[in-house]
């Protein structure tokens, strides 16, 4: 009996053991892929707006962490895909609560292409 009392007891500690190891390992690896994932832009789902030879996005972001890297970095992607355009706009939407409709227009980008020359403008919006 005493010996089966030890044998439950060494199992729960190494079941607990390998619950705190497991969540440490997933929480710390899962902060450096977000890191590397967050330095790349990727094509959003939002709706691309094409008009005569302008472009206008929108992306989503919950925070306003990295607006400015994200709003050059759809930028420089969407003038890349899409190089005849004279005119793109990039506009960061913060949405800091999926429930409840809070979401501001916080940072807008705009590239003009002007003859050989590339133009990056970028208008926060102080009030979001």
């Amino acid at each position: 009996m005493k010996n089966v009392l030890i044998f439950v007891v060494l199992v729960a500690f190494l079941a607990a053991l390998s619950l705190g190891a497991t969540g440490s390992l997933v929480s710390g690896t899962s902060g450096v892929f977000s890191k590397v994932q967050g330095e790349v832009f990727q094509e959003t789902s939002g709706e691309v707006v094409i008009e005569m030879d302008k472009l206008y996005i929108s992306i989503n972001q919950k925070d306003k962490e990295n607006s400015e890297k994200a709003v050059i970095d759809c930028l420089n992607f969407y003038s890349e895909k899409y190089p005849d355009l004279l005119e793109y706009t990039c506009d960061l939407v913060v949405r800091t609560n999926i429930i409840i409709d809070n979401s501001c227009n916080y940072l807008s980008g705009k590239l003009v292409n002007k003859e050989s020359d590339e133009l990056i403008t970028l208008d926060y919006n102080g009030s979001c």
